[in-house]
């Protein structure tokens, strides 16, 4: 049985990372919401009810997609080729939204688009990442 690359490990781990920080903040919009409602309310009054859902709503997202990046670490920990799959998928989301954003001339987005580019490349051509999947 081939072993997981490290460096696919380092991505597990940041995504265990990421994913912390993320359901963090989701619960921080779930449960700080009244505090984000009030100060977004006094500037938009008579949306009071309209901002209250949209807190619980993003929090409840934000705690969605930080369980789904845990799941998608220990995939990549294990091996698992559909954790590599969506990271690739997710990479080539993020590649063109940072090509969107630097054609809009936010030209900060250019480090994403680096990191998602290495990503993609990586887990998509290296022979040795899809040996070691192919094989667990």
């Amino acid at each position: 049985m081939t072993e997981v690359p490290t460096l696919v490990k380092v991505l597990a781990v940041l995504d265990y990372i990421g994913s912390g920080f993320t359901i963090l903040a989701g619960f921080v919009f779930l449960f700080g919401g009244a505090f984000f409602s009030s100060i977004i309310s006094s500037l938009l009054p008579g949306f009071e009810g309209f901002v209250s859902i949209g807190v619980i709503v993003l929090g409840v997202f934000f705690i969605a997609f930080g369980v789904l990046g845990i799941f998608v670490g220990r995939g990549l920990w294990r091996g698992k080729n559909w954790a590599r799959i969506l990271t690739i998928i997710l990479s080539a989301i993020g590649i063109a939204l940072s090509l969107i954003s630097l054609v809009g001339g936010n030209f900060s987005n250019i480090i994403n688009l680096v990191i998602g580019t290495a990503i993609f490349g990586y887990l998509t051509f290296s022979n040795k990442v899809r040996e070691a999947f192919r094989k667990i």
